[in-house]
């Protein structure tokens, strides 16, 4: 292969990256603009009123191919969107996930900021490692 055909094929593939990036943060967009309008229908605002564990399970379960092939740096990302937009309209309505409050233990790694139905769906051993606290419990039984 040629350097300028190199430099050619280097420049398509930027442009398509681009392209690609641009098309992520526009779907990232109007993601958010759908949790919002989803947490405006659901409303009575409280202690995670806007979690609901059955549906995410199901959701969850729908892009299992798609989740476990994801490294678990991008799936604590895909989880970090869903923190934040399911939070959007009201704090203190969906899980910290992130925070760990899930958790009984010290933090010992990263997977454990991940959702951990989304752990359970995708990376079943890395769920079965999670020391969930009594409040969290339930989530061994979905």
């Amino acid at each position: 292969m040629s350097p300028s055909s190199r430099v050619s094929d280097l420049d398509q593939l930027r442009e398509a990256l681009l392209q690609a990036n641009s098309e992520f943060f526009i779907t990232l967009s109007e993601r958010r603009k759908l949790c919002i309008a989803i947490q405006e229908v659901k409303g009575s605002p409280g202690r995670f009123s806007h979690y609901d564990p059955e549906r995410e399970k199901v959701v969850f379960e729908h892009f299992r191919p798609q989740m476990s092939s994801l490294s678990i740096r991008e799936l604590l990302a895909f989880s970090l969107v869903m923190e934040d937009h399911a939070l959007a309209m009201a704090p203190g309505s969906y899980p910290y996930w992130s925070q760990r409050y899930h958790l009984s233990s010290a933090p010992k790694d990263i997977h454990e900021m991940v959702n951990p139905l989304m752990l359970k769906v995708s990376h079943p051993d890395m769920f079965a490692r999670l020391e969930l606290t009594p409040e969290f419990h339930f989530l061994k039984d979905l």
